[in-house]
């Protein structure tokens, strides 16, 4: 199953389409979303994000910061570098 995603940095847009999960790294601990996760918004500190798209590629990215929102309909990733 996947989820709509999309990870924006405050100039440019990073990633937007389907994905089978993304890994965090909120100031809580990490945290893996999958598609019908319980709804959420967290703060991300510094860390990497790991984003696995729906043909099973995997993207990296290191950030600084940021903030993540999970609702019914999509996934929402706004980092700092």
């Amino acid at each position: 199953m996947t989820f709509p995603l999309r990870v924006f940095s405050i100039d440019r847009e990073i990633f937007v389409g389907d994905a089978k999960s993304l890994t965090v790294p909120s100031v809580t601990g990490q945290l893996q979303i999958l598609a019908d996760h319980t709804p959420l918004i967290s703060l991300l500190r510094e860390g990497e994000i790991v984003i696995e798209s729906a043909d099973g590629s995997t993207q990296k990215l290191p950030i600084a910061s940021g903030t993540v929102e999970v609702t019914d309909k999509e996934v929402v990733a706004l980092v700092n570098f």
